[in-house]
């Protein structure tokens, strides 16, 4: 049995939220956190986002007065940033303890962690090997908007195919990585809650009923009879042809098409398969996996 994570988009009862979990705020002239929380969540607000989180280096931010100022939905949480690094996200405090310990105590006050820019620096910053020890986290950046301007790589979906072709249920997360305002709305995720809660917006997530995102937004996704179909656009463009890449186990490209929407038919060997779509100006969509449920776990 295949398992469609948008499956909660057929009732029609929810909303498509954009947010960012990776932000640096209210720390201090030459941090990473230079400008204020209220000056950055009245930008994020400006660009279009109901869901953030102000993610500084080992330091818990308390957002609940920013998030009612500027009406937006607010989680809580730090990076973690003993090497490498993670997001804790909507927890209580800060704990800086092992890896493994950090992850089981970001769960235990109810919270979600995600695994932080991969291929920073190098190939493999988050090794591989070292990944396969880990359990409880919910998912990995697979686009980090920042590193593009630093070194290595913002793009890891290498990474998360490993994961994924191991029978690992991980979710493919877009973020900012802000630190300064050129580094505003370059990524973002879009999750399909049923209301504006921080309870059904991490539901949601959790489920993986969100995509990730450069620039493009999901018209549709279905999974029906053993066919996946899919299209997006840009925002307010003529342009109806982007190119759907249907990938599967170890990265492998089943099928691309240069098309008005993309169609895939489920042979029934397949592990798992997950959609990028890539417009004419290199803007780019995430979808999560369609996978085999009897063949996945949780990390």
């Amino acid at each position: 049995m295949y398992i469609n994570p948008y499956d909660s988009m057929k009732k029609g009862a929810g909303q498509w939220l954009k947010g960012n979990f990776h932000t640096h705020a209210g720390t201090g002239e030459g941090t990473c956190g230079a400008y204020a929380v209220d000056d950055v969540f009245a930008l994020y607000k400006e660009a279009g986002y109901q869901v953030l989180t102000i993610s500084n280096h080992d330091l818990f931010t308390d957002t609940e007065e920013y998030a009612l100022r500027h009406g937006m939905v607010m989680l809580n949480g730090f990076e973690y940033s003993r090497d490498p690094h993670m997001l804790c996200i909507n927890v209580k405090d800060c704990f800086i303890k092992t890896h493994q310990e950090t992850i089981d105590e970001c769960k235990r006050q109810g919270g979600f962690v995600i695994l932080n820019h991969p291929n920073w620096q190098r190939k493999e910053y988050w090794a591989w090997k070292g990944m396969d020890t880990l359990s409880g986290y919910t998912g990995i950046e697979i686009y980090n908007g920042v590193i593009f301007r630093l070194s290595g790589s913002g793009l890891a979906t290498n990474t998360w195919d490993y994961l994924l072709s191991q029978g690992k249920i991980v979710w493919g997360f877009a973020n900012d990585d802000f630190h300064r305002w050129y580094d505003l709305a370059r990524a973002w995720n879009l999750i399909y809650s049923p209301s504006l809660t921080k309870e059904d917006v991490q539901g949601a997530m959790q489920r993986g009923c969100f995509y990730a995102s450069t620039g493009l937004i999901l018209n549709e996704f279905g999974f029906t009879g053993g066919i996946l179909r899919i299209s997006a656009r840009a925002k307010d463009t003529y342009v109806k042809v982007y190119k759907y890449r249907f990938i599967g186990r170890d990265g492998q490209v089943l099928c691309e098409q240069d098309n008005e929407y993309g169609e895939y038919r489920f042979i029934g060997d397949e592990l798992y398969v997950r959609v990028q779509v890539v417009s004419e100006h290199g803007a780019m969509l995430w979808t999560q996996p369609v996978y085999k449920s009897d063949l996945f776990r949780k990390p």
